[in-house]
């Protein structure tokens, strides 16, 4: 039986043969994820992979080559600048200078060819014993080393080579330039995001918020706060906790709030605020206001309920808080904050305790603080055995932590829920520079000058009695702002 192949050559079932015992024995040997991949390119244009251990017998390189249909009986194989390497070479990859991923060109050897390759001397000649299979020569006669083949040219495996760096270069520069491309392109985008940042501003926000307003104002939604004896609103926050609650109430919808049955509804909101800053959810300082542990208002969902307020106040009037202390506005929009500190513990029997293990001086003396500190420190998991001084600050730094963080992170998650009040959440963690000024103090004073430009003064006509006074007045007024300006904390202590 007898093969037509490569437009003319004919291949007997010999060859047919030695091709599938070379696919037989490179079935049976695994390619391991942790070899090292050469790539082999044929006179076709194929081009194929394999991983390969540089310890393994060449002859498996030599198997994985020619075991394409096209494959004859005897090839070359070569680097681009080496020595070629005959399919008849015994040894390992790693003594033949393949000792890395590399490319490997394959030069078919005809039967014509190799009638006038010389015997060679026997020094590189196969051991049955060398390779897996048993049987390693493929022919009857003796095989023969690369230094009896200094007659074959590599000019063709240079002159492949040398494309494929040019095509190489052409696919780097190409590369290269998409790169450029892409990188003009973000460069782009983002000076149109800053543009679109620049022109934003809260206002804007605020105005895109409440058009979301149902401008009905359904029965549900309407709020009825009465005074005290004194003219105090002690019950606001109570009796808008109860519409809060109501299963009909909208905040998406117009607020019908009258304090007595006819103040507006920004007044309304303005005590709103002042009754949620003296809740009992918040701790702290007037104007640094933190969360506070409440069971019972967890248990109520009175950290949703206040947070929704204080959404509607922002969203229907624009009217925010400006009591939250900047870590608590950082944790509301979802910011990395800065860690616990000391002086943020409350509980001042904790915090001597905490304060007599961080001030002992050796392990001892702070083993013994910590015993005192025993029951405080297991309930809250802070509780351990410590060696060295350095771990006793990493305790007191974890029990600081949970008492300022760690406790309130159920109420802190409530809390979020309801700031998702007309996606308003979604747009303090996405401009949270500009709502901290509704939210956090402003501490920039308000100076004079701030404030002779916010009115506008209409005088009468020139040379009257009336447009002394009036100018006489207005100069009174410039000199006492001028006059107050330094004395107290804020225009607005003496304007509220």
């Amino acid at each position: 039986m007898t093969l037509y192949l490569n437009g003319g050559e004919f291949v007997s079932s010999r060859m047919r043969n030695i091709i599938n015992e070379r696919r037989l024995r490179m079935a049976s040997l695994p390619e391991l994820a942790h070899g090292v991949p050469l790539k082999v390119k044929y006179p076709s244009g194929l081009m194929r992979t394999r991983k390969f251990i540089l310890s393994e017998s060449i002859q498996a390189l030599f198997d994985f080559v020619g075991e394409v249909e096209d494959a004859t009986e005897w090839f070359h194989i070569q680097e681009a600048f080496s020595p070629p390497l005959r399919n008849d070479l015994c040894g390992i990859i790693f003594e033949r200078n393949i000792r890395g991923p590399t490319t490997l060109y394959v030069q078919w050897i005809s039967s014509e060819e190799t009638k006038t390759i010389p015997t060679p001397d026997g020094n590189d000649n196969h051991d049955k014993d060398d390779y897996d299979s048993g049987t390693v020569s493929l022919l009857d006669q003796s095989s023969t080393s690369y230094e009896h083949l200094t007659s074959f040219s590599p000019r063709s495996a240079q002159e492949r080579a040398e494309q494929e760096q040019e095509q190489e270069q052409e696919q780097e520069q190409e590369q290269e330039q998409e790169q450029e491309q892409e990188q003009e392109q973000e460069q782009e985008q983002e000076q149109e995001q800053e543009k679109t940042v620049q022109n934003t501003n809260l206002q804007t926000i605020l105005s895109c918020l409440s058009a979301k307003i149902d401008d009905s104002s359904p029965t549900g939604n309407q709020i009825n706060v009465v005074r005290d004896y004194k003219g105090n609103t002690h019950n606001i926050l109570r009796s808008t906790i109860r519409v809060f609650s109501r299963r009909r109430f909208n905040p998406g919808a117009r607020l019908d709030g009258a304090v007595d049955g006819g103040g507006p509804t920004t007044e309304y909101l303005r005590l709103l605020l002042k009754a949620v800053q003296q809740s009992s959810i918040f701790e702290g300082p007037e104007n640094s206001k933190r969360l506070r542990l409440d069971t019972e208002a967890l248990h109520k969902g009175l950290y949703r309920q206040i947070s929704q307020m204080i959404s509607v106040c922002i969203i229907h009037v624009g009217m925010g808080p400006h009591f939250f202390l900047e870590k608590l506005f950082l944790q509301v929009c979802g910011k990395p904050t800065p860690p616990a500190s000391f002086d943020e513990v409350d509980d001042e029997t904790f915090k001597e305790m905490l304060c007599k293990i961080k001030e002992s001086k050796t392990v001892p003396e702070a083993k013994a603080a910590i015993e005192i500190a025993e029951d405080c420190l297991s309930i809250i998991g802070a509780f351990r055995s410590i060696g060295t001084l350095k771990q006793r600050d990493m305790l007191v730094q974890s029990a600081v932590e949970y008492y300022v963080d760690g406790r309130c992170n159920v109420a802190l998650q409530q809390f979020l829920d309801g700031f998702n009040t007309l996606g308003l959440l979604q747009e303090m963690q996405t401009q949270t520079d500009l709502f901290r000024t509704i939210f956090v103090e402003d501490k920039k004073p308000l100076r004079s000058s701030d404030l002779t430009s916010l009115f506008g003064v209409n005088l009468s006509d020139q040379d009257t009695y009336k447009r002394e006074l009036e100018t006489r007045t207005l100069c009174f007024w410039r000199d006492w702002i001028i006059d107050v300006e330094g004395i107290y904390k804020s225009f607005l202590h003496i304007l509220s």
